[in-house]
């Protein structure tokens, strides 16, 4: 869906089932909930944030899940913020990490904004968003206000947290500065003056030092919301370093063939989060399949389909599908695939000089590598070991395979990835 297309509401909405599903669809935590649905039925307009420490330009589906829920409020006529911890990001949010954050420089934390934001917008309403940088109030506290803060904490709350946990007992180093952490996003709740803040569930406590502070300094404490964090396509949560995320930058074809490889157990997951399919319509689907009524694969592909058609429009959704029916279904080859002429290949790697394999025959793997259609070695080892690769149709599962690529040689890599042999010279 294109967001620019969304139409935004004059006036707050405070229809009650509206408020009702806002409160309900996509979230775990709601903080505290019937003073909440009070202030969105009053008809006065909330303030709403979401923080993000630009870490990386390379944003999920798992982002997307809190980008829907913020263009929710949006279509009630909210007010929306992306507060960019331009000065958090310094120490670095350990909620749910296990080693020590990188320390980033202040071009990095621009070029990765500038990404941020595109992506951000390919579910909210960038027109409608006010942006702000915790600098402009973190970098002005002195030492003793930042004392006084502190007072507010006991080293029980701020070291209780399951990360912190892991690494103490793993040995590893937690920094004194990652304490400070929830003190800062906290402080930045006071200084936003916020009505309501959304994060996934490993933010909870970060968000309640928010409203700690805020009560401290006698402000009506902010109202919470967390969403769930969203599980990749083995069934395990998503996150980059498992390579079991789907990005929100990745092409339409490349998310409907992704959303297709989830778990049948994921789908009704997924339809909740990352779709506004109507929830009486998703619990229709829910008892389908536990009646055996359907095929998952067929929910599956309404999935994919819903889930392209947002970020990418219906015309490159209908695509994306069409060429799976075309690929996957029907087996046949698909329009469009990596092409590697063999000079090339003869640049990138060595002729193999094991025994007798002869002159110009190479590693599988090392083809495949020299194509990068596959991120990894490691990844593409999985993908051979478990039967994803093919030569011509047939299916290669040694590591070590050896063959001698040929002009016209279409080489499968998983389910949707393809190289295609152009040049013998």
């Amino acid at each position: 869906m294109n967001p620019s297309a969304i139409i935004f509401s004059v006036q707050v909405n405070t229809d009650p089932g509206k408020i009702d599903e806002i409160l309900s669809r996509a979230t775990v935590d709601v903080i505290v909930k019937e003073e909440l649905r009070k202030e969105l039925s009053s008809g006065r307009p909330l303030k709403i944030y979401l923080g993000t420490d630009p870490t990386g330009g390379d944003l999920h589906l798992g982002h997307a899940t809190i980008h829907l829920k913020l263009r929710d409020f949006q279509e009630l006529g909210h007010k929306v913020t992306l507060l960019v911890g331009d000065y958090t990001v310094l120490v670095g949010d350990h909620s749910d990490k296990t080693e020590e954050r990188v320390e980033l420089k202040r071009g990095e934390i621009e070029e990765n904004m500038k990404t941020y934001k595109e992506q951000f917008g390919r579910s909210v309403d960038l027109t409608q968003v006010a942006y702000r940088y915790n600098s402009e109030w973190l970098a002005k506290l002195s030492f003793n206000e930042i004392i006084e803060l502190s007072k507010i904490f006991t080293l029980q709350q701020m070291t209780e947290r399951d990360a912190f946990q892991k690494r103490v007992k793993a040995g590893k180093p937690v920094g004194f500065d990652e304490l400070l952490y929830p003190i800062m996003q906290g402080y930045d709740a006071y200084a936003l003056q916020t009505d309501i803040q959304i994060g996934g569930t490993d933010q909870l406590f970060n968000l309640q030092a928010g409203r700690k502070i805020m009560d401290y300094f006698k402000v009506k404490p902010q109202a919470i919301i967390t969403c769930p964090l969203l599980v990749g396509n083995d069934g395990r949560k998503m996150g980059k370093s498992l390579k079991n995320y789907i990005s929100i930058n990745s092409s339409a074809k490349d998310k409907y063939f992704g959303i297709m490889t989830i778990v049948d157990e994921i789908i009704i997951n997924y339809f909740t989060l990352l779709t506004r399919v109507p929830m009486d319509e998703i619990a229709q689907m829910q008892r389908s399949l536990d009646e055996n009524s359907v095929n998952p694969r067929d929910l599956k592909m309404r999935l994919a389909f819903e889930i392209t058609k947002h970020f990418h429009g219906v015309d490159q959704a209908h695509k994306a599908q069409a060429e799976f029916k075309k690929v996957v279904q029907n087996k046949e080859l698909p329009e469009s695939m990596a092409q590697m002429n063999l000079s090339d290949l003869l640049k990138m790697t060595t002729e193999l000089e094991v025994g007798e394999v002869g002159k110009n025959k190479y590693q599988l793997l090392k083809v495949i590598a020299c194509s990068q259609v596959i991120p990894s070695n490691a990844e593409t080892r999985r993908l051979i070991e478990q039967g994803g690769v093919e030569i011509n149709g047939d299916r290669v599962t040694d590591i070590q395979h050896v063959f001698e690529p040929k002009k016209g040689d279409i080489i499968k890599v998983g389910k949707k990835k393809y190289i295609k042999i152009i040049s013998n010279s």
